[in-house]
């Protein structure tokens, strides 16, 4: 594990571009496709917006990446709280990629566990499998409870062992989602967690420096391992870690 502490989200968030490049990069030269699953929230908006423009644009051969999503709000696309409108609003109208290439989760379908099944055979389509998809890099975030992707306490998909994408309902507006369960995000070769804000800094130091407590801070059970999990924090959210991690 990596983690790596930045006076502000534009720095963290110009380092997390260069460290996508850098994976994309490398993945199309190794296998030829870069896979990555995107999130929502507000932390990766200034990420994404950079990756749509100059310089990172031109970096990324775009017509080699699938971009799917690690879970989604039971809105519309085109509603202001849906993941994938955040993206195609930043990233997504300023690059040249194949509209089969983006894999949007459907969480307005009014059958949700159709919908969540549907979407994980995409992925096995896409991925050429029968069995857990590997992703090249699945970018998360951190919510000041500790939940990441729509994976929160207490709840039974932090114990999901069968299905890859599952409908969840949340203690957060809006609360009907379709998330990645826990087998599918530690089956990554790459994980990217990006967390800013004073208010996230208990948890951080909970899950990155206290005893494993998956059902109290569900961003512990992310520990792929064959894969490599890189934390990118601003000084805020990292005010609560030991002296030694900085």
């Amino acid at each position: 594990m990596q983690i790596a502490i930045y006076p502000d989200l534009d720095t963290l968030s110009s380092e997390a571009a260069q460290h996508i490049v850098r994976l994309a990069s490398e993945s199309i030269v190794t296998h030829g496709h870069f896979t990555i699953a995107l999130s929502g929230g507000s932390t990766p908006k200034k990420l994404y917006g950079l990756l749509g423009s100059e310089p990172y644009r031109s970096q990324i051969d775009w017509t080699q990446v699938g971009i799917f999503w690690s879970d989604e709000r039971c809105v519309p696309p085109d509603d202001p709280e849906s993941n994938y409108a955040m993206a195609q609003q930043v990233l997504l109208s300023n690059i040249s990629i194949p509209a089969n290439q983006l894999h949007r989760m459907p969480a307005d379908q009014d059958d949700r566990e159709a919908a969540s099944e549907a979407y994980t055979e995409e992925m096995r389509r896409t991925f050429g499998t029968n069995g857990i998809p590997q992703f090249d890099l699945i970018q998360l975030g951190m919510g000041p409870e500790g939940h990441t992707a729509s994976l929160f306490p207490h709840q039974p998909s932090l114990h999901e062992q069968q299905r890859l994408v599952m409908p969840v309902s949340v203690p957060k507006p809006p609360p009907d989602r379709l998330t990645f369960t826990p087998p599918l995000l530690n089956a990554a070769r790459y994980i990217l967690f990006l967390v800013t804000g004073s208010e996230k800094a208990d948890a951080v130091q909970h899950v990155l420096g206290g005893v494993y407590q998956p059902d109290e801070y569900p961003a512990q059970i992310v520990h792929p391992p064959h894969g490599e999990v890189t934390w990118m924090l601003d000084t805020a959210a990292a005010a609560q870690l030991p002296k030694i991690r900085k």
